[in-house]
Formats: structure tokens, sequence, C-alpha cells
């Protein structure tokens, strides 16, 4: 489910915005970005950003890390579950009614099979509006809940930024077009304290 949760903005377009940021304030010639071996975040971090006004974070990262939303998560599979058991037992007590009906057809009036079959008609139909019923209903509360983390992030990303050291903070993750980028612009580890400190029951 959390797959459909769309951070990732393409590398194409983050390259053409920072290229037109950098054009704009004379950096074309500090495009290239240089590894650090340092994890650290703090410091090496601050000074980095003052350079390059960009940051990022790990949406598959941060995802399996903040709690509220591994809670969701969890939710989200047994009500999935549970959708998926009721369909099962309709589907079976379709399947036996229908095998029901057949064994009985060669003793049953014209009228009883016709009954028979209305009623399997029935049951069909019913069967086929409750699986688009739980099928919408299950889209709905995801972009509900899609939409409510989306504004977390953001909430939380401007109180991040209230200094401005930030121009642009970019999601990326496996799934995206970057495939380096400096840890020291990586603000990951302190979203995830953050947001966890933040939305904990």
């Amino acid at each position: 489910m959390m797959k459909n949760i769309s951070w990732v903005l393409h590398g194409l377009s983050i390259i053409g915005i920072i290229l037109l940021w950098m054009q704009n304030n004379g950096l074309k010639k500090n495009l290239a970005v240089h590894d650090n071996p340092s994890s650290s975040i703090s410091n090496e971090n601050q000074s980095t950003s003052t350079q390059y006004p960009i940051a990022y974070f790990s949406s598959d990262s941060l995802l399996t890390q903040l709690g509220f939303f591994k809670e969701s998560e969890n939710g989200f599979k047994k009500k999935q579950e549970s959708m998926m058991n009721e369909l099962k037992n309709r589907e079976s007590s379709l399947q036996k009614e229908a095998v029901k009906l057949q064994e009985s057809a060669p003793n049953m009036t014209r009228n009883e099979l016709e009954n028979g079959q209305m009623k399997l008609a029935k049951m069909e139909q019913e069967l086929m509006a409750r699986k688009e019923n739980m099928a919408n209903q299950f889209a709905e509360e995801t972009a509900e809940f899609n939409e409510k983390l989306h504004q977390k992030i953001t909430s939380y990303l401007k109180e991040l930024n209230t200094d401005n050291r930030y121009k642009f903070i970019f999601s990326v993750s496996r799934e995206g077009n970057i495939f380096y980028a400096d840890s020291a612009l990586d603000i990951t580890p302190i979203m995830v304290q953050a947001l966890n400190e933040k939305y904990s029951k």
C-alpha cells in the first residue's frame, strides 16, 4: 500500500531546477557534488547547506522509521486482510449455491430452476457490488492517509526552514532517478527524530 505514496521527483526535473537556480546565482561552476565520508548531519550539514541551499530526504528510509506511519500501515494491512476474507467467504457461498443448484436441477420444476438461477444472479451481483465498494473505500482511505502524511511532512519542513537556509528540499527514493547525493545534504535522520517526537502517541 505504502509504495503508492508518491514522494519522488524525477531526476531530470530536479537537475533542471537546480541548474536554473545555480545559473541565476552564478554557481554553475560549483555543480559537482563531492563525497564526504562523515555521517554527521550537524555542523557539516549546516556548512554545506550554506554553500548549497539544498537538502534531501530518503522517502524509503523515512517511512520505515516513522512510528505513526508503521502503525497506520499495519492497520491498512489488517483491513485489507479482513476485506479479502469477506470476499472469499462470499465467493465460496456463491460456488456452493451454484453446485447445489446444478445437482438439484434434474429434479426441479421449471419455476424452481428459474428462481434458483435468479438467486445465483443476485448473489453474483451483490458480490461484484461489494468488491467495487470495498475497492473504492480502500482507495479513498488510502488517499486520505497519503494526504495527511504529506501535510505532516510539508508542515514540518516549513518549520525546519523558518530561517530560509534551504531553497530546495527534495525527496529521493530507490525507484527514483537520483543515483548519488552527498550525505552532508541528507536531512532524513533529523526528520525521523522530529516527526516521531511530534506525532508520537
